[in-house]
């Protein structure tokens, strides 16, 4: 029996913890964290990755060919083709779409990249002509990056070198042991070392998270006000002189507006909309403005609500005020000029996208980051306007487990003309689509992954086994499309060639990268930088934003607008609880369900509540519920949650069956997205309402 041994990243979260994978005859039979390297191998409690990597590149059940649906829609019917037959059907119904209706009405949908092929199909959509490339953007990401981008001129991410001193570190909206760390890019390692150090610790989620046991305070507030409390601490920070003076007075722009602002309401007002006692706001900011410098990691929680960009910016300025920006310890600008700019690798020399084309020209922020939000495709299929959308490629994604208002998903995908799905099994989606293409996993082909981009550090996915059957990975697929649809000069004629040019700044080949296999950014501190750390148009921290007033968006995050979030989901007499997203530790969103080990841990979907919720509700924990409200209703095991306020209530996400090949794996019966709205949204990034939604339970 031979045996080998490779290093490669785990793919299943934004961490991206480095691993070992050890391959006998062509198989994968365990894959261990890797100790030796000095690469970050941050390995989650419920070890997805060594996990369920293995048992997802050896289950039976994954695509190996591609398939053309031979029975209605939905009817879970194939036949299986060539890749000839495919990409030549796929590029057929692009072009007659593009000749009768215009390349618009042709969607590219992208989920979360794992490696290159996110960046392959922007560049496609760029090419072809469609300005409609579907994202998460619209909840994941881009309110993070476009507060950061807003307030100080680039992203401000975690330093990691923990033997500067960090006084306190506030968690908020994440778990950091479980899902890909911070946003600003802060790894259990390190906050583990840190406290270690003596380092204060905040956690700000209604949740009991890993870490919560050993914050030095744990604040609850109600969810999707969390913008809400942000301007809360603010206020004390403010108003209790406990800002950093010095650099406030020497660099910020519009400090004296936010102090106006934050004097026009009262901590009780903070306190009674967020369920989070003066007396704990108060500890919180203290603790966090005089233990400098700090660091508050957030995360994608906060991105779901109608007020996820301000809250954001309420963030970032809750960063700054402590003069922890820039300094070490704190906050710190990260760049990599080693990788071909992702950017520039979506639009070629020539190809610009044409905005005012787009079915999301109204959320200016949209555009400006070259996505179109979820439901705006949903809608803009069911109603035809501004104009058809006629045809749709899906990669990395599973709109109809994911997206928001499920339903109208639902019949948006079924009105679609033309439907292409990539994925590793059959989900909810693909048994909607005319085409399924069989996607090969990292591991089965070489890439690149630089993904969260702004954290900045650039790793080598190479190959070690062959893919199932014939196949591919998602990059191939589009490369070899585009070479289809007469666009091969913008494409390359083996994929594989794409990761050298990607790594031509670096100035090494892939091979060599093989053995380098991490490429770190380089960290930019204001000390030695003053002239160009803050890349704002006042080359200072702008707390009042004039770029963002003359875009139509608010310069700073006002009150109001975070209370946007009560106006469109407040409980009633009817619905007396309220929800919020929470996804399980032990799944990555909607993906990998058909790993046996992982779903014999997690069987079921599970709602939690506190055991007095369910005493009112005359419930007994493993009862199967019903979670309702005016949207629809869904089924849910219930868990009881001591921690949690007993007007909580945290249904799982993502969730559908493999094993219930009837009614599209029984995509209805647990998903979340059942009970959302599609609107209102944010009119700069598309955000909606994902959390603190009104429903009620009963057996």
């Amino acid at each position: 029996m031979s045996g080998s041994q490779h290093g490669f990243f785990c793919f299943l979260c934004g961490k991206h913890c480095s691993l070992i994978a050890h391959v006998q005859d062509g198989r994968v039979v365990k894959v261990t964290p890797d100790t030796a390297s000095g690469i970050l191998s941050d390995i989650c409690p419920d070890a997805k990755g060594p996990v369920t990597i293995p048992a997802t590149y050896n289950h039976p059940d994954r695509l190996k060919y591609p398939l053309r649906r031979i029975g209605a829609k939905g009817e879970g019917k194939w036949e299986r083709i060539s890749w000839d037959e495919a990409l030549g059907v796929i590029a057929e119904k692009m072009t007659a779409c593009k000749e009768s209706l215009g390349p618009e009405s042709v969607a590219m949908v992208l989920g979360e990249p794992k490696g290159l092929e996110f960046a392959f199909g922007q560049r496609l959509a760029t090419t072809f002509g469609t300005p409609n490339v579907i994202t998460p953007g619209c909840y994941c990401g881009v309110q993070t990056g476009a507060a950061n981008l807003y307030t100080f001129g680039s992203m401000m991410v975690n330093a990691d070198d923990v033997t500067d001193p960090t006084g306190a570190v506030m968690i908020w909206g994440n778990n950091p042991r479980h899902i890909g760390g911070t946003f600003n890019g802060m790894m259990p390692t390190e906050l583990d070392r840190r406290l270690a150090r003596g380092c204060k610790l905040i956690v700000v989620d209604p949740g009991k998270i890993d870490y919560a046991a050993r914050a030095d305070l744990w604040i609850k507030p109600k969810p999707g006000l969390d913008g809400v409390l942000a301007l809360g601490l603010i206020k004390v920070i403010i108003e209790e002189a406990l800002y950093d003076k010095a650099f406030v007075t020497r660099w910020t722009v519009g400090f004296d507006r936010l102090k106006a602002h934050v004097s026009t309401f009262t901590l009780g007002d903070v306190a009674r909309e967020t369920w989070v006692e003066e007396t704990q706001i108060v500890e919180a900011a203290r603790m966090f403005a005089l233990n400098r410098p700090s660091i508050l990691g957030s995360g994608n929680a906060l991105e779901g609500t109608v007020a996820a960009l301000q809250t954001c910016r309420a963030i970032s300025i809750l960063n700054g005020l402590t003069g922890s920006v820039g300094v070490p310890g704190g906050l710190v600008i990260k760049d990599q000029n080693e990788l071909y700019r992702p950017g520039r690798f979506y639009f070629p020399k020539g190809f610009p996208r044409q905005k005012e084309g787009s079915i999301a020209r109204d959320f200016i922020l949209a555009v400006g980051s070259a996505y179109v939000p979820t439901q705006t495709l949903v809608n803009t299929i069911l109603s035809g306007e501004p104009y058809p959308i006629k045809a749709a490629l899906f990669f990395v994604t599973n709109p109809l487990s994911t997206y928001p208002d499920a339903h109208a998903t639902y019949e948006a995908l079924m009105k679609l003309d033309f439907m292409v799905v990539a994925d590793i099994f059959h989900t909810p989606t693909t048994q909607l689509a005319d085409i399924v293409l069989p996607a090969a996993l990292p591991g089965e082909h070489a890439t690149i992954a630089y993904w969260p981009a702004w954290v900045g550090h650039v790793k080598c996915d190479p190959k070690f086994i062959d893919p199932p059957g014939e196949a591919w990975a998602d990059m191939k697929m589009i490369n070899e499309l585009g070479k289809r649809l007469g666009l091969g000069e913008y494409f390359w004629n083996d994929v594989d060639e794409v990761l050298d040019f990607m790594l031509s700044p670096a100035g090494i080949t892939y091979k060599q990268f093989m053995t380098q296999r991490i490429i770190y950014p380089k960290k930019y501190y204001l000390k030695g930088n003053e002239d160009r750390f803050f890349q704002t148009p006042s080359g200072k921290m702008e707390i009042y934003s004039e770029r963002m007033e003359q875009l139509g968006i608010s310069p700073l995050p006002y009150l109001e607008e975070m209370m946007r979030a009560k106006q469109v989901a407040s409980e009633s007499e009817e619905y007396p609880l309220i929800f919020t997203n929470r996804k399980e530790t032990g799944f990555m969103l909607s993906g990998y369900r058909a790993d046996p080990k992982m779903r014999k841990r997690y069987p079921e979907a599970v709602v939690e509540i506190h055991p007095e919720t369910a005493r009112r509700a005359g419930l007994s924990e493993g009862d199967m519920v019903n979670i309702e409200n005016r949207k629809g209703r869904i089924t849910q095991k219930v868990k009881f949650n001591h921690e949690l306020d007993p007007r909580v209530v945290m249904p799982a996400f993502g969730w559908w069956y493999p094993e219930a090949k009837e009614d599209l794996y029984e995509w209805r019966k647990s998903n979340i997205n059942v009970l959302v709205d599609g609107s209102p949204e944010e009119r700069s990034t598309g955000a909606v309402q994902l959390r603190g939604i009104p429903c009620k339970i009963y057996k």
